[in-house]
């Protein structure tokens, strides 16, 4: 009976354990996700009302994107080739950026891309920096 104890609390110590790493690897991203929010509306110089317009179409591209990479990484999804896959990618970010001109303008958008690179750069490099640190 005490080792049956045992094995439950032992059990129930890991699946807290997994919850708590979960959670952390969800604020971590939460936090990564208003960083770059914070940067792009500072890189474009948005106003509010350009950022009340612009972002709910950033969210969907952002799903868009996430859903590529995702069916990607799948298992189970159609397996695609790397010209495949960067053709997709490309397209997608060809159709929002039809999508962004109307709301922030030409210029803004393209901005928006290299904002978009860019903000990935500093993250990698942050991150390699603090791991080897």
């Amino acid at each position: 009976m005490k080792r049956l104890i045992s094995i439950y609390f032992l059990v129930f110590i890991a699946v807290l354990s997994a919850k708590a790493q979960n959670d952390d690897k969800r604020n971590l991203f939460k936090q990564i996700e208003a960083a770059k929010i914070a940067y792009v509306t500072k890189e474009l110089s948005l106003s509010p009302s350009d950022a009340e317009r612009f972002f709910p179409l950033y969210n969907q591209y952002q799903r868009e994107l996430h859903n590529l990479i995702q069916q990607r990484r799948s298992k189970t999804g159609k397996k695609r080739g790397e010209l495949e896959f960067d053709s997709e990618v490309l397209a997608l970010k060809m159709r929002y950026r039809d999508a962004f001109i109307p709301i922030i303008n030409a210029q803004r958008t393209a901005r928006f891309f290299e904002a978009e690179r860019e903000f990935r750069e500093k993250l990698i490099k942050e991150l390699r920096e603090r791991r080897d640190h």
